[in-house]
């Protein structure tokens, strides 16, 4: 289960990515330089890259699964 803020997150790269990804297929001469271009953007926004060190570092600045701060306020652990 992907915690909510990096699910939110992913969305709003997603949508942007699809954006660039549309601009740069207007503006690449062939259709194999756009594909090659996709393909790495994809490789390294994906789900295989860059979900898993959002996801840790989500984790890393004390937030659970949940989307709840591991702390109970000014820092005291819950």
């Amino acid at each position: 289960m992907v915690n909510p803020l990096t699910e939110a997150i992913m969305r709003l790269l997603m949508t942007r990515m699809s954006r660039i990804l549309d601009a740069a297929a207007v503006g690449m001469p062939t259709s194999h330089q756009h594909q090659a271009y996709r393909k790495i953007v994809l490789d390294e926004f994906g789900n295989q890259s860059f979900l898993p060190e959002l996801e840790a570092l989500v984790q890393q600045h004390g937030l659970d699964r949940n989307g709840q701060a591991k702390t109970a306020g000014k820092g005291v652990p819950r």
